[in-house]
């Protein structure tokens, strides 16, 4: 007879988690000078993915993420989301506002899902694999969207970035991989219907917002 003690796996800590969520990546792990630093590398094509956690200040406390995220050059100007459903959602369907439905049901009843532009939104959630990676999760928030005004500053109104993130400190390897695979995924079909170019963002240009071809 087993013995579920023996058999439950140790606890990872999070820098041992961000290392097997790289090796199962067959990514690169980037030690940082504190292990909150720490990052995962993935080059996918001409993207490259980062894997990190980051730290929100509300004034009174704060909220540590989890996140992938990777720069794209956009073809055009198109934002999209994907969160989890809460009660406020399902107050707005009473009055009709249902975010956009892409055939899913399963998945249109886990989150909501909003665009910029609804048929380059159901172009992207075409493709089954995205959608798998999206509801293997527990729950996460899919965006792509402009960057900081900031850095839009430095890179012009052409780069924008693809996030998956999750409130709190993910220290299971596979969850963290399918983020990095999730942002993979997003990349590759918004190459394929024609929102993004199939080129690396280069450090010290700026991109302006075209329709080049």
């Amino acid at each position: 007879m087993s013995n579920p003690e023996a058999d439950r796996k140790p606890e990872l800590n999070r820098r041992e988690a961000f290392q097997a969520a790289a090796a199962e990546l067959d990514a690169t792990f980037v030690e940082g000078k504190r292990s909150f630093r720490d990052e995962v590398h993935l080059q996918h094509g001409p993207w490259r993915i980062v894997l990190d956690t980051y730290v929100v200040s509300t004034g009174q406390t704060t909220i540590t993420y989890t996140r992938a995220r990777a720069l794209y050059l956009a073809r055009d100007d198109f934002t999209f989301r994907v969160s989890p459903r809460h009660l406020f959602h399902r107050i707005g369907e009473r009055f009709g506002f249902y975010g956009l439905l892409v055939g899913d049901k399963a998945l249109e009843h886990k989150y909501k899902i909003t665009s910029s532009n609804d048929r380059r939104g159901r172009s992207l959630m075409r493709d089954r694999r995205l959608r798998e990676l999206i509801m293997v999760q527990p729950s996460l928030r899919l965006d792509i969207r402009r960057l900081s005004w900031g850095r839009r500053r430095k890179m012009g109104d052409g780069v924008r970035a693809v996030t998956v993130q999750t409130e709190g400190v993910i220290k299971e390897p596979d969850r963290l991989a399918n983020y990095v695979r999730l942002v993979a995924a997003t990349l590759d079909q918004l190459a394929r219907v024609g929102g993004a170019y199939h080129e690396a963002v280069a450090e010290g240009r700026t991109y302006v917002l075209s329709r080049r071809g």
